[in-house]
């Protein structure tokens, strides 16, 4: 079983913490030398993260917006008719 798959991917508000935390380690100087690339790799998988989640939340809503226009559109044609 993948290391991914063990593990809960975390919330989009989870992810931003955490990534929040990590920005804020490394401008602040706490980040440790030896765990920096950790730190910067773990971060770039919370930004791909935030991303697919955005990106999925946009389809979702596109969609809902699609079916309202289909649902309009089939009463207009109803009325017409």
């Amino acid at each position: 079983m993948s290391k991914r798959a063990q593990s809960k991917d975390p919330t989009y508000a989870e992810a931003a913490e955490e990534l929040a935390t990590i920005l804020g380690e490394i401008e602040g100087g706490a980040a440790d030398v030896d765990v920096l690339s950790a730190k910067v790799e773990r971060a770039a998988t919370l930004i791909r993260l935030c991303r697919d989640k955005i990106q999925g939340a946009e389809l979702k809503v596109q969609k809902v917006l699609d079916d309202l226009d289909a649902d309009e559109d089939g009463e207009t044609e109803q009325a017409e008719g």
